[in-house]
């Protein structure tokens, strides 16, 4: 389990609704004499509203952070050096599928050759959230991305630094290949 279960929370707004409720259980517990445990129900409740109920009207409100969910595709311009120094530049098809609950955000990202098979893919190993003062959001998040033998592209850890603005997405990223780094940045269709 995330060691920051509530982290997508506002902190306020989810311990006023959380202490109303169990106010509210303890109160119906006494007058009605029932044998319920508090800490189950409101655990119960949050969990229900982690996986399922956390991006509609009713609860969003208890959230900072907006509905990332979807397929985001874009051209993915990149650069590195080859092993001889040289610089490589070019473009790429490449997918970014991002699963949300209330609690837990997972990029999956996909790049593909000019063949349109699979060229690498990663998978997001934390991330950081940040409203920005315009309103748009800035997600920050490191990866693995397990490379490629066949095409002599080794295991690597990378960041991408990604800007979310109604339900569009734009960004750049960087690497730690060997033996030299990559980057590039990602161009909406």
């Amino acid at each position: 389990m995330e060691n920051n279960y509530l982290k997508y929370y506002k902190p306020n707004i989810a311990i006023v609704v959380v202490g109303i409720l169990a106010i509210g259980l303890y109160l119906a517990k006494n007058h009605w004499g029932l044998s319920i445990s508090l800490f189950s129900v409101i655990g119960g409740l949050l969990f229900v509203i982690d996986k399922w109920l956390w991006s509609y009207k009713v609860v969003i409100w208890l959230f900072e952070v907006e509905d990332f969910r979807g397929i985001y595709e874009s051209v993915l311009e990149y650069e590195f050096r080859d092993d001889f120094g040289k610089l490589n530049q070019g473009m790429l098809q490449h997918k970014k599928e991002i699963h949300q609950t209330g609690s837990k955000i997972t990029i999956i990202s996909t790049t593909y050759k000019p063949d349109g098979a699979i060229s690498s893919e990663s998978k997001n190993q934390n991330i950081t959230v940040k409203k920005e003062d315009n309103g748009t959001f800035t997600l920050i998040y490191t990866y693995l991305n397990q490379g490629d033998f066949s095409q002599n592209f080794p295991p690597h850890f990378g960041t991408d630094v990604l800007t979310f603005n109604k339900k569009e997405l734009t960004g750049y990223y960087y690497t730690n290949r060997t033996p030299y780094q990559t980057r590039g940045k990602y161009i909406l269709k």
